[in-house]
């Protein structure tokens, strides 16, 4: 009964920061909510620990990063899977490679959609749903390159980077070295960090206000991938581009860019 409780105050504690009032301390919110000073307290830590809270200085509060993230995953889960399946489709037809929508939930991937390639020898990619950590993915690496590094740090590499393959990334400054490239670049690669011999290349999906919600992605064997990397990149960043202006317009996608090559498919076939 305490804990239904302390849910039930969790609403109008949240209620109460605002754009016209963004910043609360200890006592105001106790005497906005009818609560003792000690209980309110309480409150504000245990928002502040699961993320939907920050303790600026001097004990004063603003909404945390986890609220950006959840609006992030409500986006990514709905209008992102709508205005990116024509697209992952098209990508994925015109390479014959598997291609995924991803977003990020709690500091891992999320994949919420996929379009399985055609080649006979062919990558089956991670099934709709699952999750993987961030840092061994291209969709992973995408989307952590647009956090904040403070944010990255407290959810990320607190804890130590698990190592899947040979070549996975798990020392936190390379990693960070990672991501920096990334942004530099405008997209990721995965060269056989969560599966060997499994390579990929994702690009950021981003909302009407810029912000990055998603990531698209294209995934090939290593003998598939390596001679055409710079030709997938470009198509991935094309499509994720064009995902981002469908997302901003509320308009179903166009099917998106010229990417078809008949060097590249006789290489990749």
């Amino acid at each position: 009964m305490a804990a239904l409780q302390t849910v039930q105050k969790i609403g109008p504690v949240l209620d109460l920061f605002t754009v016209a009032r963004p910043e609360w301390g200890v006592s105001e919110v106790a005497t906005e909510i009818g609560v003792p000073r000690s209980s309110a307290h309480a409150l504000l830590a245990s928002l502040v620990d699961i993320g939907l809270l920050q303790c600026r200085s001097r004990g004063r509060y603003r909404i945390g990063w986890r609220i950006v993230e959840l609006n992030q995953t409500v986006q990514g889960s709905v209008d992102v899977k709508t205005c990116g399946a024509p697209i992952l489709q098209s990508l994925s037809e015109k390479y014959g490679e598997t291609a995924h929508l991803a977003i990020m939930e709690r500091y891992r991937v999320m994949y919420v959609d996929k379009v399985l390639g055609t080649h006979v020898i062919n990558v089956s990619g991670a099934r709709i749903g699952a999750h993987l950590d961030a840092h061994c993915s291209a969709v992973g690496k995408t989307l952590l390159a647009h956090c904040h590094p403070g944010e990255i740090e407290r959810n990320v590499t607190n804890a130590p980077l698990r190592r899947f393959t040979p070549a996975t990334i798990t020392d936190p400054a390379a990693l960070r070295r990672e991501l920096a490239s990334v942004l530099r670049l405008g997209s990721a690669v995965d060269a056989g960090e969560a599966v060997p011999d499994v390579h990929c290349v994702a690009a950021p999906i981003r909302d009407e206000m810029g912000v990055v919600v998603a990531a698209i992605s294209m995934t090939a064997p290593a003998t598939r991938f390596v001679p055409a990397q710079q030709e997938y990149r470009r198509a991935v960043i094309a499509a994720a581009n064009a995902v981002t202006k469908s997302l901003s317009a509320s308009l179903p996608a166009p099917l998106p860019m010229e990417i078809d090559n008949p060097t590249l498919h006789a290489v990749a076939g």
